[in-house]
Formats: structure tokens, sequence, C-alpha cells
């Protein structure tokens, strides 16, 4: 028994003490039980001072101090990113000051993106010095390498260029002899678990279940040290042809993409890189003897001397900017805890009888990352909770096969969806007349938009919602998932966060009632892209949000995104169309742009004239706008706001921060912090720029 226990502090106390205690209540023993939870707060504390004098088990206020004691400078604060590494690498890098290995090592200790360091006089065409010769440098380019004319303009260029004028860090150029650049990756890779490929023909085969093209992805091996340049190998970049064919393929395969036919694993020498791309009704380059693999299009194609197989399994990594949608990143904070334990869902399982087991509440949790094709009936009992999720590490993909989801439940039931990509048909809460489900939580979920993608990854059904509320009283919570558009009676109220609600296009209508000509439910946006149009019955919240909606010329909607009721609730730090109807604005843009030029044009000018006052105002409302790096659903760099979006949408949130979806992610704080500490360890004369390759 601990010595600050409630029971040994008690038992010190005189025993004539502890008998008239008893008498009147144990009225004293109480008081032990708080002294003792206050003794244990002060002990914890304690204990951790001998902890907290390391960087490496430190709490993570105390990294800054310690940092402190070795000339680390804490920079502008990025939250949710430690600042351990860069305080614990301070020495090193610092002994190392003026060498790209530093500089690499700053940038992702500071950022936690990789980053790879590429100093640009190297690559200067010049006469050689006997006493420094460059045997690898020519003058003219190799035009027969193909694997170094792929990679021109790239972080591992090795072309030689002529003196460029400018300054690299106001991107005005790149190769000159006092300029150093710094590519970084924002784009991270993400593993997809073993699962059937998915087969077009008897010989032709997709990586990805949803039957789409799919870029594959690098998983990095660790640097050996900190004395390493990062390489391909190390760093999460987009897989190419040439990079990774002939004796390179064995550093990437089988950690970075696998296959397994009949249950065999394959080994490199089995494989081979090439085009698989479109060849009129076939694809080019048919395999004779060994597996052929397109990396960029993420394609399988099997030779005709070896026999059809019966089951074709690969593993492959992704990329995507952020830990959204279904997928197999840590999940397991957000699982709901039962009494009773969860059931499971294996390969070769059904879903649907596990459901009818769980009805008076319980887990249905899927164990495999693996495509259910199956269409569901979901029903949970009044009063109980039931929850259907891939299992911490998986991706489940559910194929409904053009047939609804249903949702049913009895009063105050609930029903939450969690990891899950579902393809083939939407999600539905009908009105069967009995229906009293109370509240759907969507978390970590993809709802395919346009329900399913064709082989080049478009939409089959773009016109076509996701989800479908055909019961007022519900409530729907969705945080951190990608869905196509919602559907809802007036009487539902629908909460999204972090997450990406795309109607395909923006003039598609995103948010709507059951026939998309009117206002839905109550809708509620933090921190989440919106494309498409909105029409709800009031917005309680909209805060860091994008709503990238426009009207097409003979539209039905009188404009973009409206709300019936514009009394309550109120819009602030978000992107809002021009000619919106929603509630007070708060430093929505581009409205607050508009206002700050007018009112620096009329600083200059009081008599500024009508007709002058509205061509500012056009012109703002023309330049600031969303601009993305990809609006379609499964490219890697979906939703991702690109680099030259205007500023006020890249750090128009109330955090200074980017926003919709990938706000959490604080690119601007990262970018900030970067610039902050590297001119500490930039050699004098050179100047650096930061180039983000993804």
């Amino acid at each position: 028994m601990s010595s600050l226990s409630p029971e040994s502090l008690y038992n010190l106390l005189p025993e004539v003490y502890r008998r008239r205690d008893e008498e009147q209540g144990f009225p004293l023993k109480t008081l032990m039980e708080i002294l003792a939870e206050q003794a244990a707060i002060v002990k914890h504390d304690i204990d951790r001072l001998y902890d907290n004098q390391f960087i490496e088990t430190c709490d993570e206020w105390a990294a800054p101090y310690l940092g402190e004691l070795v000339g680390y400078r804490y920079g502008p604060e990025i939250p949710g990113v430690s600042q351990r590494a860069s305080a614990a690498n301070q020495i090193r890098i610092t002994r190392r000051r003026g060498v790209a290995l530093a500089l690499e090592q700053l940038a992702t200790d500071t950022t936690r993106y990789p980053a790879r360091v590429v100093e640009f006089f190297r690559l200067l065409s010049r006469p050689e010095h006997l006493a420094a010769l460059r045997p690898n440098n020519h003058y003219t380019l190799d035009v027969r390498n193909s694997a170094k004319c792929e990679s021109i303009g790239s972080a591992f260029d090795s072309a030689s260029y002529s003196t460029a004028v400018g300054r690299i860090s106001q991107g005005e150029g790149q190769h000159h002899f006092r300029n150093v650049g710094v590519f970084m990756w924002r784009l991270a890779h993400h593993r997809q678990s073993i699962v059937p490929a998915y087969q077009v023909d008897a010989r032709h085969y997709l990586f990805n279940p949803l039957g789409c093209n799919t870029q594959l992805f690098n998983q990095p091996i660790p640097e050996p040290n900190i004395n390493h340049l990062a390489e391909e190998e190390n760093l999460p970049v987009a897989l190419k042809r040439r990079s990774i064919a002939g004796s390179r393929l064995a550093t990437f395969y089988p950690h970075t993409f696998a296959v397994v036919i009949d249950g065999i694993l394959h080994t490199a020498d089995q494989l081979q890189i090439c085009n698989l791309s479109d060849d009129g009704a076939d694809w080019a380059h048919s395999p004779v003897d060994r597996i052929s693999v397109d990396p960029e299009l993420g394609r399988l194609s099997l030779p005709t001397s070896i026999p059809v197989p019966d089951t074709v399994e690969v593993t492959y990594h992704y990329g995507a900017a952020a830990d959204i949608g279904g997928g197999a990143y840590p999940r397991s904070e957000g699982f709901i805890v039962f009494n009773t334990p969860s059931q499971q869902i294996g390969e070769g399982d059904a879903i649907q009888p596990t459901l009818d087991l769980i009805q008076n509440g319980g887990v249905a949790e899927i164990g495999v990352s693996h495509v259910f094709t199956e269409a569901l009936n979901v029903s949970v009992n009044a009063d109980q909770t039931l929850s259907l999720r891939a299992a911490e590490g998986h991706r489940a993909f559910v194929d409904l096969e053009g047939d609804d989801m249903t949702l049913v439940g009895g009063e105050e039931a609930e029903i939450v969806l969690d990891g899950l990509v579902v393809t083939g048909g939407r999600l539905l809460i009908p009105d069967t007349g009995d229906n009293a489900l109370r509240r759907l939580v969507l978390r970590n979920v993809t709802l395919v938009p346009g329900l399913s993608l064709d082989i080049n990854g478009e939409p089959i059904s773009p016109e076509q919602p996701s989800l479908m509320v055909e019961i007022p009283n519900v409530t729907v919570e969705i945080e951190r998932s990608i869905l196509g558009g919602i559907r809802t009676v007036e009487g539902a109220s629908v909460t999204i966060k972090d997450s990406m609600l795309d109607a395909t296009s923006r003039s598609r209508t995103a948010f709507s009632s059951l026939d998309g000509a009117s206002h839905g439910g109550v809708l509620t946006l933090c921190e989440t892209t919106v494309i498409g149009k909105i029409g709800a019955r009031s917005f309680p919240l909209i805060s860091n949000t994008i709503l990238d909606a426009a009207l097409e010329e003979g539209d039905d909607w009188t404009a973009p995104v409206w709300a019936l009721q514009r009394q309550t609730g109120c819009a602030r730090f978000s992107f809002i169309p021009p000619d919106s109807r929603v509630p007070r604005q708060h430093r929505c843009q581009p409205q607050f742009a508009a206002s700050k030029a007018v009112e620096a044009a009329e600083a200059r000018n009081p008599a500024l004239t009508d007709s002058a006052r509205s061509h500012i105002i056009r012109g703002v409302r023309a330049r600031v706008v969303p601009a993305f790096t990809s609006t379609r659903y499964n490219d890697p760099a979906y939703g991702q706001l690109l680099l030259s979006a205007p500023e006020e949408i890249r750090r128009g949130a109330d955090s200074d921060s980017e926003m919709g979806v990938y706000h959490h992610l604080y690119h601007p704080q990262r970018h900030d912090a970067l610039l902050f500490r590297l001119n500490e360890f930039l050699p004098i004369g050179l100047d650096a720029g930061l180039i983000y390759v993804t």
C-alpha cells in the first residue's frame, strides 16, 4: 500500500481519533482522502522534477527551457508539433553550422516535414579546377540518360545550369552561387494493408480496391544518422517509373509495395517496372515473362507465361495531406468503449449477420483491410448505441453495389461508423414511419464523392448525394471525413468538423433538401472545405471554413450559399462566396478584404466615387478566391490549398492558419518557424529558399 494512500494516512492517526471519527460517521477519514489526493499530485510533481532534467523524458512545456540552456531559440509556436526534436538536436546542428546536413535536420525538426537540402552552386556549369574536379558534372545534358532527364527540376536534379539572377528566397531564381534550396514534402504516405487487387480482366489489375488509377508513394527508410543527406528512398516521394526501374527496384520493394499471387509474395526479380498506360482498348507494353507494375498509375499486368491466378493481393502506400477519411492511421482514441467485447469480422465473413447480433448495442469491428460487397441494413434498438468500425491499423472497404446502406433506430438510439470507405451507394436514414434514430456519427469515414469512380478517378454519379436524411429530429455529426453531397429534411441537424464535403463541382449541390431545390436542415461547419452550393435552414456557426460555391448560367438558385433564417448564428474567419445570404459575418473573405481595400482608398481619396468603390470591390472579389492543388477525390493533394492561393485564405483562420479542412496542420506556422530559425544556421552570404515538392 502506498504511503500516500488514504488508508495509510488514516492509520497514522492515533487510535483515539479514529474511534471518535467512527462514532461521528468518518468525517476525518474523508478529509484524509482529500489530503491524499493532493499529496499524490505533489509527489508526482516531485518525481517529474528528475525526468524534466532530460530532453528525452521531460514534459513538453519544459523542452524550450532545456533548449535555451544550449542556445535553442524558441520560434513561433506550432500547435500540435513538438519542439523536443529541435531542442534535442541543437548541439548537433550547431556543431555542423553552415553545412547542408545541418540545414536539412533543422528543417525536419522544426516543421516535421521530410526535407532535402540542395546547394545550387554545385550545379552551376563552370570551368573545372584541377584541384576540385567534378567528374559527374557535365556541361551538356546526356539525353540518353532517361533517369537524369526525368529528375530535372526536382530535388535530385544533377544537370548543369547557367547562372540565374534574383534571390531564391523571393522566388526569383534558383541556380546561383549564393542560393540554397530546402525541398520539403508536405504530403504524407499512408499504408494500405494487404487487400485484394481490383480485377479489370483476367490479367489486368489495379492496386486501388476502388477500381481507379492511383499514384504509389514511397515508405521512407530512416536515415542512419544526422550525417546522411536524404535520398529518394528516405523521403515520401511519389514513385516514378524510371527512378525505381531496374536494379533500383530492390531498394523500394517489398516494403513500399508488394504483390502476392495465390498467397506467394513475389520477389523483386520477378517484377519489372514499365508504362501500362491505355493503348486503345488494352494497356501498353504487355509483359512477356515478368509481372509488370506501373507505380504512377497503380496498375499491375500479368504475363501469359503464368496461369491465371485465383487471388491477387497487394500492399502499397498512397499519398494524402492529412489523416482524414477512411484510413489505417491511429483512430483508437475515438473508439466507443462497451462493457461487452466487440464482435469481430474477419476475412471471408459477412458484415450483416454481425450487425444483426448487436441490435441491443455493441461494436462490430472489421479486423482486415478487405473489400466487403454487400448492401447493409443497420438497425439498433431504443436507447442503445451501435458502432461499426474498422480496427486500428486497417482500412475496410464496403461496396454497396448500387444499393443504399439504411440506418434505422428506436427512440434515443445512436449509430457510429468509423474508419470505413463506402462506395457504390448512399447512406440513407429512411422515413419508415417508426424510424426514431436520434444520432448518427461519421468519424474517419469516406463516402466516395460521386458514389464510385471510373478507372481514371472521375466520379460515375456526380449528381448523387452520399447521405440522405429523411426524418426530422436526428443529429448527424461528421468528423475528419470525406463525403459527397448531403440531402436532409428541414428538421434535421448536421455538424461537420475537419472534413471535406464535396459535390464534385462548385456549381453542384453540396447541402440542400431531399429534392435538391430548397433548404435542408440546420448546418454547422467548422474547419471544413465545402465544394458545391449550400441551402440550409440556418447556420448556427461557420468557422474557419471554405465554401467554394458558384451559380451556373440559368441556375434556379438565387445565391450560392443561403440560409432561410439569418437572424441567428454567425460566420467567422471563413470564405463566403459573394452574394451569399448567411448570418452576420466577422472577418470573412472576400468581404473583409474588400472593406479594408475601400477604407485604404478612402483614406487616400476622401472623395472616392461609388463607381471607383465598386471597381475596387470587384477587383478584390476576383483576386480573393480559393485555389486548390486538386479537387478530385483520390488525388494525393485532394483539397490542398495552392501556395499561390491568396494570403487572406492561406492565413485567414482565427489562428492565422489556413481556412478549410487542413486548418489543423498549421502549415503557415511551420513555414514561419523554419524561416525564423534558418538564418541562424545559414552560412554568411548565402540565401535560402523553401521549395515545397508536394
